[in-house]
């Protein structure tokens, strides 16, 4: 066994609120609790060993030895995660395991030299009585303090029922600092990893795109570290015959798109999304209709899945003066000529998700220099105030139709500061995005 000194000062007998008062300072450092739980003990009993033992996920009468503490302070076998670390733990099965947990009871033992012997007493510094204590979890027994002396009477005075009780207070305060810091560890440890794949989404949005004819702003708000709203916006001029550089503006498609819920699941059924529409070899033809009905072909697992996803997605055609859109679910676009916005794509079709074989099919809409388009997801009319009031349609159409603001980067900022002087802050309780789409040419 490999041993560790610990500096334990003794002392005359505490009264117990001073006792608990220094227990209930524990920090929850695992590598500290079977220190801790001697300290407590050694004030009311010095000189005593203490052990923990682990019944859990052993047979009747065995148990493994988790951390001992000699009478001298010296720690042995102290391990920094005792469930993780059970299978490394030594085994005991002999007559004195058999004897002190024969049933579920606290219980003095004293020991005569045969039993002194044995394995497990070995371990216990070879003790003349012993002192055992159930520790109750959850109307299970998993471990037993217990306490061991040289003198064989030396427990003989306790009241076992008291010290039963006292036994599992004073792990109590252990247990749940402990819990508490396993629980950080794990939403550390979670967190982490969602900031992987929230940097793997990000990595998968637009980037600066120039775009001849067209002048854009974007908002891109998760509610969680990674987020359920998709967008994309690319350029099309080499997937659509008739259209060259040479072209009164680019060919453009922009689509946005909303996965049920938010958070990591959703966030991954978005970059899937992504993922799919990347393999979409059709032509500009076929439109936006062509690319969501390929994508929600794919976006079907082999299984069951628990998300479906609504999108809008659009092409301009410059050579045309079109906006060709299809909606699948998604909240309808705003389109703004003058101080006059409507709505396009309203209540048309259902989600991604649905029906594997279901067509979406193309809406037309024609442009002319400085109209705009307005794309976004439900977080932003649905946002709510302190009142639990939406932001509304009718809002965001008021303010889009706002004419003096002339740029799409000063109606985004227009819109963005309403939404979060509306919702009291730049994040909602679900994900956000705003797309602000400018005919320039």
């Amino acid at each position: 066994m490999r041993g560790l000194p610990v500096a334990v000062a003794m002392s005359a007998e505490l009264p117990l609120l001073s006792r608990l008062l220094r227990l209930s300072a524990f920090s929850g450092i695992p590598a500290a609790a079977l220190r801790s739980l001697y300290t407590y003990f050694g004030e009311q009993l010095p000189a005593c060993t203490l052990a923990v033992l682990l019944v859990r996920g052993v047979a009747p009468g065995q148990c493994r030895l988790v951390g001992v503490i000699g009478a001298d302070g010296t720690e042995y076998l102290a391990v920094d995660d005792a469930q993780d670390s059970q299978q490394k733990l030594p085994l005991f099965e002999d007559a004195l395991s058999t004897r002190l947990l024969r049933d579920i009871a606290p219980r003095l033992i004293t020991l005569n030299a045969d039993e002194q012997t044995l394995p497990l007493a070995q371990a216990l510094f070879a003790p003349r009585a012993l002192l055992a204590l159930p520790i109750i979890d959850s109307g299970h027994v998993h471990h037993w303090l217990v306490l061991g002396s040289v003198e064989a009477n030396r427990f003989d005075q306790l009241d076992l029922d008291r010290m039963l009780i006292e036994a599992n207070l004073a792990v109590s305060y252990i247990v749940r600092p402990l819990a508490l810091r396993e629980l950080s560890d794990e939403a550390a440890h979670s967190r982490h990893q969602i900031e992987g794949l929230a940097d793997v989404q990000k990595l998968l949005l637009p980037q600066n795109i120039q775009i001849r004819g067209l002048d854009y702003a974007v908002h891109w708000q998760p509610a969680d570290t990674a987020a359920g709203d998709y967008y994309d916006l690319v350029t099309l001029n080499e997937r659509v015959e008739g259209v060259t550089n040479d072209t009164d503006g680019d060919v453009w498609a922009a689509i946005i798109a909303d996965v049920s819920g938010h958070g990591a699941a959703s966030a991954m059924e978005a970059v899937q999304f992504d993922a799919i529409l990347r393999t979409y070899q059709g032509d500009g033809g076929a439109g936006p209709a062509g690319a969501i009905t390929y994508a929600n072909r794919y976006f079907f697992s082999r299984r069951q899945r628990q998300h479906f996803l609504t999108t809008l997605g659009t092409l301009y055609r410059p050579d045309e003066r079109k906006l060709y859109y299809v909606s699948a679910g998604h909240p309808p676009l705003l389109h703004r000529r003058g101080g006059t916005v409507t709505l396009h794509g309203q209540g048309e079709e259902i989600p991604l998700g649905i029906l594997r074989d279901h067509v979406w099919q193309n809406s037309e809409l024609a442009l002319q220099r400085d109209d705009v388009v307005v794309l976004y997801t439900d977080g932003i009319v649905e946002a709510r105030n302190a009142d639990s009031e939406p932001f509304g349609m009718p809002r965001l159409q008021a303010l889009v139709a706002r004419s003096e603001v002339s740029d799409a980067a000063q109606l985004q900022q227009l819109l963005c500061d309403a939404l979060f002087a509306h919702q009291g802050g730049s994040v909602g309780v679900d994900d956000q995005t705003l797309i602000v789409l400018r005919i320039t040419h």
